[in-house]
């Protein structure tokens, strides 16, 4: 095996641990996990069974590329396009909802705030002594 080919291997496994372990720690959905997953298995048999790169080389000569590079390159920065207009359409959706949180609570009566304090005051909290 070439080092390049143990590198993207090793990488691989080592992004896939840490995408089981977000979604085991429920910071990332399943459909999200599915993704990336696929993302990391390829990458692995790239990197592991060079059969692979072959099959590679096969898709790149029908598209009509010159290199396998040419390939990855190509379809990295489409998947990057999808992904940047996916988290700019998420982040619309949640400074619009942050929006209505806040307008929300800048609209509540000043008095709630007060009433709150004045109760806080009649029951302060106790110090112990030594």
């Amino acid at each position: 095996m070439e080092p390049y080919e143990i590198a993207a291997a090793a990488f691989g496994v080592v992004m896939l641990a840490l995408t089981t372990r977000e979604l085991l720690h429920r910071r990332m959905r399943l459909a999200q996990y599915f993704i990336w997953a696929v993302i990391w298995f390829a990458l692995i048999l790239f990197g592991m069974v060079p059969q692979f790169y072959s099959t590679l080389l096969l898709a790149t000569q029908v598209l009509g590329m010159y290199t396998p590079i040419h390939f990855v390159t190509t379809f990295s920065v489409l998947i990057l396009f999808g992904m940047a207009y996916y988290l700019g359409k998420r982040i619309a959706e949640l400074d619009d909802k942050l929006s209505t949180v806040v307008e929300h609570i800048a609209l509540q009566p000043a008095t709630e705030g007060v009433d709150q304090g004045k109760e806080r005051k009649k029951h302060p909290k106790t110090q112990e002594s030594s």
